[in-house]
């Protein structure tokens, strides 16, 4: 899962090719048959097994198209497909994480869906935190495959024997600090975090943004300070919190499943229950929501989806993909859409005990108001922002929160005048 944005400002220059590229994607039509399209996604060795059978079954069941996945390792992923669409040769369709998405379309490297999906997919059933980041200035350039809200996972053995009763569903921070409190003793803590939940989620809470709706930088605001601030207090609280050299050599996960660590924040279908289970001192795991800011109670959603290239076939394209997401909602969880949220259930048994929060955290979720130039406003907030609140500037402090925030927003802005 992709928490911070790491790809650097190259990601535009690369793009700037891409209209030249719209044109040659290595889709098949020899005008007798099926349409050949290539899918490029990023999953790992299980999943495109998995997804190899589920295009088996599309292939199958139509004579349009014809989808062949193309598997590129994670980590080489976004500089192999901007390799590919500066040589001419996009996939067809491919996956996108959210912060992508606005540098895809405003490069005209993506087939604009608006319109064009409507009669084969139900776009109202979407949740809006998993629709709104794949639809750029009103346009829609993809169809998200997974909406996976953050959570708190807690230890309730542990809650157990600290007299704690489990999270309330609206439990506010102050609560959930005074519950990592009573749980944090000698070696053990209450919490860890390494920057999950992201640093942008405490300013929700309280009103404030980094980036509004409209793309104006808010970083400054008196409520995105307030969230910043909080932010700061939870994550060099030593009283609740694990110091950030230890979460960072420990791991926030390995520290919870061994029971360290009373609570995490992850993402809703992370495999949490599993690696508990078979752990040298196995507990039961409970999830809660996550707390409630001052003003909103608000939860962070990972979305990815899978986007079609301008060069594409456009109704092959149109069937294959619209067919292809219907068919990973059966797959990666949890689905996007409200219908069928509560289906995490089947497909992982192991999350049947969480349905209902799961679900409404699904509700609340929402990610970034992400614009083109995402990847290097990522890079200047983490770098002179984020880290520096998340480790106390190394120890050493970070002085006036609000400067520090006025700082990064200039150059934020900066960034976005260019």
């Amino acid at each position: 899962m992709r928490h911070r944005l790491l790809t650097p400002a190259a990601l535009l220059a690369a793009l700037a090719l891409s209209l030249a590229a719209c044109g040659d994607s290595p889709g098949d039509d020899d005008g007798d048959g099926p349409v050949t399209l290539t899918i490029a996604t990023w999953a790992n060795d299980t999943e495109a097994d998995e997804l190899d059978a589920i295009l088996d079954e599309l292939n199958a069941a139509q004579d349009v198209y014809r989808l062949e996945q193309m598997v590129v390792p994670g980590g080489e992923y976004y500089t192999k497909l901007q390799t590919m669409i500066a040589g001419r040769q996009s996939p067809d369709l491919f996956w996108l994480s959210q912060e992508y998405v606005p540098a895809y379309a405003a490069n005209g490297t993506l087939t604009d869906l608006t319109g064009l999906v409507d009669d084969r997919v139900d776009l109202a059933d979407y949740l809006p935190g998993s629709l709104d980041p794949a639809t750029v200035d009103g346009a829609l350039y993809g169809l998200p495959w997974i909406g996976q809200p953050y959570v708190v996972y807690f230890n309730a053995d542990r809650f157990a024997e600290a007299g704690l009763p489990a999270p309330d569903e609206d439990w506010g921070w102050d609560a959930f600090r005074e519950t990592a409190r009573t749980l944090t003793d000698g070696d053990r803590w209450g919490y860890a975090t390494t920057g999950t939940p992201p640093v942008a989620l405490y300013a929700w809470g309280e009103g404030g943004d980094y980036v509004d709706a409209d793309g104006e930088v808010v970083l400054d605001s008196p409520e995105a300070v307030a969230g910043l601030t909080l932010a700061h207090e939870i994550a060099n609280d030593a009283t609740m919190t694990m110091p950030q050299a230890q979460a960072q050599s420990r791991g926030v996960e390995s520290a919870f499943v061994d029971g360290t660590v009373a609570m995490m924040v992850g993402g809703a279908a992370d495999d949490i229950e599993r690696k508990v289970a078979e752990s040298d001192a196995p507990f039961e795991v409970g999830m809660a929501v996550m707390p409630a800011g001052s003003v909103e109670q608000v939860t962070f959603n990972w979305t990815a989806s899978t986007v079609l290239s301008a060069g594409a076939d456009t109704d092959a394209g149109v069937a294959a993909i619209t067919d292809l997401t219907q068919a990973m909602f059966d797959w990666k969880i949890p689905a996007p859409v409200a219908s069928r949220v509560g289906d995490i259930a089947q497909v992982n048994p192991a999350k049947a005990y969480a349905v209902d929060v799961v679900t409404r955290s699904a509700e609340i979720a929402r990610g970034f108001h992400n614009l083109p130039q995402q990847n290097e406003l990522g890079t200047v907030i983490w770098e002179q922002l984020e880290g520096p609140i998340l480790t106390d500037g190394d120890g050493k402090g970070v002085g006036d929160l609000a400067e520090l925030a006025a700082e990064t927003a200039d150059r934020m802005r900066e960034i976005l005048e260019r």
